[in-house]
Order: C-alpha cells, then sequence, then structure tokens
C-alpha cells in the first residue's frame, strides 16, 4: 500500500507536469535544446549522485541497470526486517516489540518505564531530515525533468524510474525508522542508535560503487551515462551536419578572402622590389656623373690659382713717395710686405 501510494503521487505530479509543459510554447534553436538537454543530463547526473550505482538509470548499459536494480531490491529487503520486527504480535516471539509498562501486584494504576521524550525525537527528526530530504528533493527534480518535451522518451523514461525509486528509498526509509523505534526504543541513546543503524542501509549504494570502482575503474566507466557509447538520434546527426557544412562554408569564404589578401601583399612587394632596383640604379649613374664631373674641374682651379698668384705680385706705383711700397694683397701701405722681392721704379719713369 505505501508503495502503491507513493507511485501514484509521482505519476500524478508527472501527468500535471507533462500538461503544463505541453501548453507552453518553445521557440528554441535546434543548438539551444541540445545545451539545455545538456545541461539536464548533468543536473540528473548529479542528482542520482556520480559516486553512486543509481548513475547507472541515466545510461543505456543493461548490466549497470542490473547492479541499480539489485541495490533498490537490497536495501528494501534489508528495510522489510525492521518492519516485520516492528510488528505488534503478542503472539509471535520473533518481534523486537518492547513492553514499558509495568503493573505491581500492589497498586492500581501502571507504571510507564520509558525514558523516551521530546528530545530523542527532535533528535531523530533531524537525523531523518538532513539524510533523507536531499534524496526526495533530488528525486522530485528528477520527475520535473522527465516531463520536458525537450528530451526523448527513453530519457524521459529514465529520469522518472530513477527519480521514482531514489524518492521512494528514501521516504520509506524514515517510516520504517518512525515505526521500529515507535516499537522498541525505550531511551533516547535507543532512538539515535536505531536511527543511526537504519540510515546505514541507505549508504549501500555509494558503497558498492567503491566496490566495484576498486575492482575495475574502466569496466564501471563503461556503464556510467557520460562514458556510454550511444548511439546518436537521427534528426540531432542531420542538424549537426547541417551546421558544420555552414560552419565550414563560413570558415572557407574566409580562407578566400585571406588567400586574396595575401595575394594583393605580394604583388604590392613585388613593386615595391622593382622600385628599390630602379633607385638603386639611378643612385648609381648619380654617383658616376659626380665623380666625374669633380674629376674635369681640378686642372682648371690649379691653373687659376697660378694667374691669381701672378696678379698678385707687388708693384710701386707711379707718382708714389720713393722708397714706398705697397703690398697689393691688401692695398694697404702700412701692411708688411712679402718675402718676395720688390722691383723699385724710377719715379721718372
Amino acid at each position: 500500500v505505501f508503495f502503491a501510494c507513493i507511485a501514484g503521487i509521482f505519476l500524478s505530479v508527472f501527468l500535471i507536469l507533462f500538461a503544463v509543459d505541453r501548453c507552453k510554447n518553445y521557440h528554441l534553436s535546434t543548438q539551444d535544446m541540445k545545451q539545455l538537454r545538456d545541461q539536464d543530463q548533468k543536473c540528473a547526473l548529479g542528482a542520482l549522485g556520480e559516486d553512486s550505482v543509481y548513475q547507472f538509470f541515466m545510461g543505456k548499459s543493461f548490466v549497470g541497470w542490473v547492479f541499480a536494480l539489485a541495490i533498490i531490491a537490497f536495501q528494501v529487503a534489508m528495510l522489510f526486517e525492521f518492519v516485520k520486527a516492528a510488528e505488534v504480535d503478542l503472539s509471535n516471539d520473533n518481534v523486537d516489540l518492547q513492553y514499558t509498562w509495568r503493573c505491581p501486584r500492589d497498586r492500581v494504576d501502571c507504571d510507564n518505564t520509558a525514558d523516551l521524550n521530546w528530545r530523542g525525537w527532535t533528535v531523530f527528526a533531524v537525523l531523518m531530515g538532513t539524510h533523507l530530504l536531499k534524496d526526495v528533493v533530488n528525486g522530485i527534480k528528477l520527475i520535473f525533468l522527465s516531463s520536458k518535451q525537450r528530451h526523448p522518451h527513453h530519457d524521459r523514461l529514465r529520469l522518472f524510474v530513477g527519480g521514482l525509486l531514489l524518492s521512494t528509498v528514501a521516504l520509506f526509509t524514515g517510516f520504517v525508522s518512525a515505526i521500529y523505534n515507535k516499537a522498541i526504543a525505550t531511551s533516547n541513546t535507543e532512538l539515535i542508535i536505531n536511527s543511526v543503524v537504519i540510515l546505514f542501509i541507505t549508504d549501500t549504494d555509494e558503497q558498492l560503487y567503491r566496490v566495484l570502482m576498486a575492482i575495475n575503474s574502466e569496466w564501471v566507466t563503461t556503464m556510467s551515462p557520460d562514458k556510454n557509447d550511444e548511439k546518436p538520434d537521427e534528426n540531432n546527426s542531420v542538424v549537426c551536419v547541417d551546421e558544420l557544412k555552414s560552419e565550414n562554408s563560413k570558415l572557407q569564404n574566409e580562407v578566400n578572402g585571406l588567400t586574396a589578401q595575401v595575394d594583393d601583399m605580394e604583388t604590392e612587394t613585388k613593386k615595391l622590389r622593382q622600385e628599390m632596383k630602379e633607385m638603386k640604379q639611378m643612385m648609381k649613374q648619380m654617383m658616376k656623373a659626380k665623380g666625374a664631373k669633380s674629376a674635369s674641374r681640378s686642372p682648371s682651379r690649379r691653373l687659376l690659382g697660378a694667374s691669381v698668384e701672378e696678379e698678385r705680385l707687388p708693384v710701386r706705383v707711379v707718382g708714389g713717395t720713393a722708397g714706398t711700397s705697397y703690398n697689393y694683397n691688401t692695398m694697404d701701405p702700412n701692411a708688411p710686405e712679402e718675402k718676395e722681392e720688390l722691383y723699385s721704379y724710377d719715379t721718372l719713369c
């Protein structure tokens, strides 16, 4: 009855969410839809637990599903043992029911010898909430993701089954712990001890995952959803091919543009090299012409210097004072005479 009620509630929630999601109009591209599916995949993997065999529910490995279902069955079977031990059956000596009421013969009223009080139940509620509420919330998240139309049917089935089993085991663990402690716990310490023992059963999925990783880690990764070799969807593959073609055409156009720019740069480089060669030739010709011109001018300059020196010989001026000589280099009578011999002329001449 408990499992039927839980399954009915979650199925109703799934149908409501699916109807609401179907009424919405999504205008998203194929790339955006793919990104959302990838995000949902990561979210679902984190909800199931990356270090738990529950993650095999997201994969297509048959062996992985066997391990995940086997650990679920083991946990439920272990919890059922506590349910049987908590039954109120006075004719069965195998039950763990504790009788806390004592009725002395010399008294009319009976006394309750149990030391259990509200403090023990408060600790019990905190333990159950911190350990089990996380799995319940993650299971609801998976059911919410399973209602999205962007996922294929097989992915939605995996999400729904994983969320339903995860939440059911967590709720059943809390229910079993409550009725068992109600039946046998006579003190606060017994209540806490019993709760911890029952909670340890919920960790068997993680312990089994560690055992499998220790045996063969590569084999475990092949069963994981992120390492499982899945066949791609045909529609998605066609869309991916079209996108790759468009990207390829864009890259080809960019390459053609770059090639044209490189050709133009090579042409400009050739022109610059030709202009440099012409400038070098012009410079050589100018240097040759300048050298020939300077060589032709040097003899005339020497001859011109000799004639000037001859013209600069000092002579005595007619009508001048006797014995006065002029230096024609400076045209100053007081200037010192040069060492050359001066020619004296008679004033009468």
